[in-house]
């Protein structure tokens, strides 16, 4: 058997079944078109699949097809997608039958078989890149972790033995895995589907029986990845909180944006998403704001600069609806990232030159030393957003999450700004949060700098994996306060090093 690779600018294209009438979510559009926070089903599908590579689409349609078939040409021509729309005109008979209308519109090639109304993780599409099916097998993505399953009821069940699908139905009585709707296969799926419509079966499920019948379908474990079938108007309001749910960083958010900015930017992102608002006006608008506040600071007298301080706690709650909405519509994007960062770059200079301003203006003998303080601040605000950076780029891994890191981040800065602001003390708030700020970029460099030993023997792109693991266990160790002796270090990093 011949096992497909696909390279990063080889993947193969997808089929998105989108024919079926969908009578249980009762609604008044076909529910591809179901909208699900300003996107429609379908888009989301349709997304998630360029996000991993996806270029090429075949769109099986049926009920009503001809507002389906526009509805995606309209989206793809404006994400640049090629597609064709498959009609199943027996689609009524079930989901194998539409499948089967794809056939024509496909080269013997593998490609993703996905389901319009399901929500999926791309990270689901990446492991079935990961370990394709060889050129007569199915590759299935199965979920082992029932308890997180909306309705088990509703749910496909697998059967798996010895790394193969063996039996699969929604009336299994001995199962150990659920079906998340998402395939990687080949030609062969059609084959099988021809071979049940004949025995009078139309579901996909029946095909990828038979197929199990012969030992070809493999099962691919995506337990912890987030999918939900989405047909009822239960599961559609909660596939609103799984998205939802899924913007919340949990211990990567500094800790005023964990407690305070992003249950407020979530709600606020609720309402954004179905609107034409683009991730970067949402980017420039907090930056306009920050400005204005700082502003209002430079201006000096306590209500203007409470003012002030309110309109850039505000900004920073907005700031972090621009990834949201990018998320949330899956339009995320570099160049998105690179403009958020350079513009807080400049909202944090402009915020600090504002308050020396006001502080000089008002001050009966200021001298130099206000200038010195503001110079030092913005110093270490540009640091801080640094560090952990080079600390990445140096060490081959990523600075962890933890106390120190949290408290050089951006939030806590503007909070205890805005909050200095508001009781009348902004240049005093802005020499403590340079304080912080410096005190985290030291302790940061200072547990890199125990570990650059370990890695200036042979040059970064010669280290071996178990090198890499080694460092990585011992960052965590430094970063719980654990001591870990430069001995020690050295031994099993020259034992990794060793075993290449």
């Amino acid at each position: 058997m011949t096992q497909h690779r696909f390279t990063s600018t080889q993947c193969p294209p997808a089929v998105i079944l989108a024919a079926g009438q969908g009578m249980r979510m009762d609604s008044e559009v076909p529910k591809p078109l179901t909208e699900l926070l300003g996107q429609s089903l379908i888009e989301r599908a349709i997304r998630v699949c360029a996000s991993v590579g996806v270029r090429q689409f075949v769109v099986v349609v049926g009920h009503e097809e001809e507002q389906v078939t526009s509805h995606v040409h309209r989206l793809c021509d404006r994400l640049g997608l090629e597609v064709s729309c498959a009609n199943a005109y027996n689609w009524s008979m079930g989901n194998g039958a539409s499948t089967g209308a794809a056939a024509s519109h496909l080269r013997a090639q593998p490609f993703f078989l996905l389901m319009a109304d399901h929500l999926v993780d791309p990270e689901i599409l990446k492991k079935l890149l990961a370990d394709p099916p060889a050129s007569d097998e199915v590759c299935l993505a199965v979920d082992r972790n029932h308890h997180q399953v909306f309705d088990l009821n509703d749910a496909t069940r697998v059967r798996c033995v010895s790394g193969r699908v063996v039996e699969i139905g929604k009336g299994l009585a001995e199962w150990d895995s659920i079906d998340t709707g998402a395939f990687l296969c080949g030609p062969e799926i059609f084959l099988a589907i021809e071979k049940v419509r004949l025995g009078g079966r139309h579901q996909l499920s029946d095909a990828i029986a038979e197929l199990a019948s012969r030992g070809v379908v493999r099962p691919i474990d995506v337990t912890g990845c987030r999918w939900l079938d989405v047909d009822t108007p239960e599961t559609l309001v909660e596939a609103e909180r799984q998205l939802l749910s899924s913007l919340n960083k949990g211990g990567q958010d500094g800790f005023v944006s964990q407690w305070i900015n992003r249950p407020l930017s979530i709600r606020l992102s609720k309402y954004l998403v179905r609107t034409g608002v683009t991730p970067n006006q949402i980017t420039v608008a907090s930056f306009l704001m920050s400005l204005i506040g700082a502003g209002f600071l430079a201006a000096g007298g306590y209500a203007v600069g409470a003012l002030g301080g309110l309109l850039i706690q505000a900004a920073s709650v907005i700031d972090g609806c621009d990834g949201e909405i990018a998320r949330l519509k899956g339009v995320a994007t570099p160049r998105g990232a690179w403009l958020d960062t350079i513009l807080d770059r400049y909202a944090d200079l402009a915020i600090t030159v504002g308050i020396v301003v006001a502080y000089v203006r008002h001050a009966p003998a200021p001298g130099v030393l206000p200038v010195t303080v503001g110079i030092v601040a913005a110093t270490g605000f540009i640091l801080a957003s640094y560090v952990t950076k080079e600390f990445a780029r140096h060490h081959t891994s990523d600075y962890p999450h933890d106390f120190l890191d949290r408290m050089k981040h951006r939030d806590l800065r503007l909070l205890v700004i805005a909050a200095g602001a508001l009781v009348g003390f902004p240049y005093q708030a802005l020499i403590l949060v340079g304080v912080l700020s410096h005190a985290a970029v030291v302790g940061i460099m200072l547990r890199g700098w125990r570990l650059s030993p370990i890695l200036a023997e042979a040059p970064s792109n010669l280290i071996p994996p178990a090198v890499t693991e080694i460092v990585d266990r011992h960052v965590r160790h430094l970063t719980d306060g654990a001591p870990v002796p430069r001995a020690a270090l050295r031994r099993e990093a020259m034992a990794g090093r060793s075993a290449r």
